[in-house]
């Protein structure tokens, strides 16, 4: 039986914003990207998004750029955006050409798809990455479940793919959706933490922005449960056009966490970048 039994005092711990941030940015930003290295040091992890109908030149150049300037490109690569096997294959060779050593492997959207990829797992068991340049292998996780899959399928996938990762010696790590409920988080982080010893976390939070905002990124994202607790808490009109930032959620997660396993944050800036790395930056300081 697995177990979840805290063996020490978790608010001991180094904060998270002090730790190994990253953030995601659509690859057309990239090109004004230009943050603070004091907030967002050299060699940081920034996630480029794989969009479907979007021209995957952009997310090429855009890896290429972020390597140029010392930051490391997390490539998504979303199964059901690929029409054919052939883009699939290109996409991994051009950014294997570039120096590109990290890639997130989903299922990607749209749901309903006529390619040749199904799931995540399709794309880490093809013969390109025998070849490639990919030493780091992310993969997702669902602190609320995911809204067209089952716990046990998600729990049986994840297995999969970690097998899979280690079958091509990529080193793994696990990217959660982002949600709004600190204690959730953490709760999900202790049970991964507790079924796969050793393997990197990585908690998604939205950045700073709007309510309206925030409500409407998590419903064209599946957010489920959670998205709960940003309505009860919304107030009257100048508390729901305010900016809310992610400060009650990390307190949440930091106070609740209690495994061993790396944990870290990443971000989702839906507000903007330079706002979200400007509280990060104030937050430090406090």
């Amino acid at each position: 039986m697995t177990n979840l039994t805290p063996p020490g005092n978790a608010s001991t711990r180094p904060g998270l914003l002090h730790a190994d941030i990253s953030m995601e940015l659509p690859p057309e930003m990239v090109d004004g990207f230009d943050p603070d290295p004091g907030i967002l040091p050299r060699g940081t992890k920034i996630f480029l998004t794989h969009i479907a109908g979007k021209d995957v030149r952009a997310q090429i150049h855009a890896a290429k750029r972020l390597l140029s300037v010392g930051y490391v490109p997390v490539v998504h690569m979303g199964a059901h955006n690929f029409e054919t096997e052939e883009e699939y294959v290109r996409l991994v060779q051009a950014h294997s050409r570039n120096g590109v050593t990290h890639g997130l492997f989903l299922g990607g959207n749209p749901r309903k798809h006529d390619g040749p990829f199904h799931e995540a797992l399709d794309l880490l068991n093809h013969d390109v990455l025998r070849d490639a340049n990919f030493t780091h292998a992310l993969i997702g996780g669902y602190p609320e479940g995911h809204p067209d899959i089952g716990l046990d399928a998600l729990e049986n996938a994840r297995r999969r793919k970690l097998e899979a990762c280690h079958a091509r010696a990529m080193s793994p790590e696990i990217i959660s959706q982002f949600a709004f409920d600190g204690d959730a988080m953490a709760a999900w982080a202790n049970r991964i933490a507790a079924e796969e010893p050793g393997l990197p976390i990585r908690l998604g939070l939205a950045g700073v922005t709007s309510l309206p905002n925030l409500i409407r990124f998590a419903v064209l994202c599946g957010v489920g449960p959670s998205t709960a607790v940003l309505k009860k808490n919304a107030g009257g009109f100048m508390k729901i056009m305010a900016d809310h930032d992610p400060g009650g959620i990390i307190e949440g997660i930091e106070t609740g966490y209690f495994g061993t396993n790396p944990l870290n944050l990443h971000f989702f800036p839906f507000g903007g970048w330079k706002k979200t790395l400007a509280w990060i930056g104030d937050r430090r300081a406090c």
